[in-house]
């Protein structure tokens, strides 16, 4: 009896010990939970413990909301940097652009100073011609003054050269000053050896036309017939082939199958330049064709004389 008495007390006291540890941890997850709720209003903990579905809920979605956001701003940034590249090719690019119009402005400046140059050329001419036009009239009144000497006669002779000469080269130089007025600069896109683009600025100047110029008054592009404002009055001629061009490249040939005096229809010859392209009141430069020479065949070969045989003698 006393061993089963000694053994219910021990149980007794583990049995108190076990419940004070659970009061005690218990009291301790009270405590913590009590720690973690002090922030929620509520009068008890229980109802403070009810709300905290909604809350981890609140904060599932506060956290999407952060991850979504943190996807916004990966994004931003990655614009950020695309825009950043973008900014510093645009840099670049302006770089290269203010140095294509430090050059431009260089060539602009030249053709200045090549126009001004040409300019006073033609001024320097043109007194040169007034003063040897003077020098002209005052040695033919001499002539006419003194019965016409050799001398003088030669020294008019002399200028009136001299003026000849001038005057032609007033006019090349007025030519020139006139393509220049009419020149521009235009960027043209190029490849180098190694087959990159570049691109390189050019002076163009105009097509100057050297041939009559005639408006096409008619197309009939099915039949290939035009006809153009020039006649014979203009030297066109009946079955006459005649080269059209615009801007000195060939557009195509016509036969003048009807001649008037200024009027005239032609065939177009479809298998020449770009026939299709021509249009009512085009205004196209009237050429001869090229005639090609004929080139002589080689004259025959002279035949081989025959040689007689060798004549043999017997030993």
């Amino acid at each position: 009896m006393k061993a089963v008495s000694l053994s219910l007390k021990i149980v007794a006291i583990l049995a108190a010990a076990f419940c004070v540890y659970a009061w005690m941890d218990t009291r301790g997850k009270i405590s913590s939970a009590e720690g973690h709720l002090k922030d929620i209003a509520g009068e008890s903990l229980e109802a403070r413990a009810a709300k905290v579905p909604s809350i981890l809920k609140e904060k599932a979605q506060m956290a999407e909301k952060i991850k979504a956001f943190e996807g916004r701003v990966r994004t931003l940034e990655q614009r950020n940097n695309s825009m950043n590249s973008e900014l510093e090719s645009e840099r670049v690019k302006n770089v290269q652009a203010n140095s294509d119009l430090v050059k431009k402005n260089a060539e602009i400046r030249s053709l200045n100073s090549s126009l001004s140059t040409t300019k006073k050329q033609v001024a320097e001419k043109d007194t040169l011609i007034e003063t040897l036009k003077r020098e002209i009239v005052a040695s033919k009144t001499l002539v006419t003054q003194n019965n016409e000497s050799d001398g003088l006669k030669e020294k008019v002779a002399t200028l009136e050269s001299q003026l000849k000469a001038k005057e032609g080269e007033l006019a090349a130089a007025n030519e020139k000053l006139k393509i220049l007025d009419m020149s521009e600069i235009v960027e043209v896109i190029e490849t180098d050896d190694k087959g990159n683009k570049i691109k390189r600025k050019i002076l163009k100047t105009p097509y100057i036309a050297t041939g009559d110029i005639a408006t096409v008054l008619k197309v009939d592009q099915k039949n290939a017939m035009v006809s153009i404002n020039r006649g014979t009055k203009n030297g066109v001629k009946q079955d006459q082939k005649i080269i059209l061009k615009r801007e000195g490249r060939v557009v195509s040939e016509i036969l003048m199958t009807e001649v008037k005096e200024d009027i005239s229809v032609g065939l177009i010859n479809r298998n020449l330049g770009i026939p299709e392209t021509i249009e009512t009141g085009d205004l196209l430069e009237m050429a001869s064709p090229v005639v090609k020479k004929a080139v002589p065949a080689p004259a025959p070969a002279a035949p081989a004389e025959n040689k007689p045989a060798a004549e043999t003698t017997e030993a």
